[in-house]
């Protein structure tokens, strides 16, 4: 399945209930997001579907609670892509290298 893109690093800033978060997922495998109630599991779910689902996605208080500065978010996909979110409008920006 030569097609299948996937996400090769996560990166979250001041979103939901996230200060900050990086992941390099396993090219093969499994990729495991655990913690306790309320530390943040469904937050990064809910940021990659916003990342790449676009506004129908969006949070309905997307920056983290207390945080002065606005959400980031970063995925990069192993086809090359970088999808970002960031600023106060969370603006969409793809690059294409």
């Amino acid at each position: 399945m030569e097609n299948q893109v996937k996400i090769t690093l996560i990166e979250i800033e001041n979103s939901k209930r996230i200060k900050a978060f990086k992941a390099h997922p396993a090219e093969n495998g499994l990729t495991v997001i655990g913690g306790r109630n309320g530390q943040g599991k469904t937050s990064v779910l809910d940021n990659i579907a916003w990342a790449l689902g676009g506004e129908k996605y969006r949070p309905s208080q997307p920056q983290r609670e207390g945080s002065l500065v606005p959400p980031y978010i970063q995925l990069q996909l192993s086809n090359g892509f970088i999808v970002e979110r960031e600023g106060a409008n969370s603006a969409l920006k793809i690059t294409d290298p």
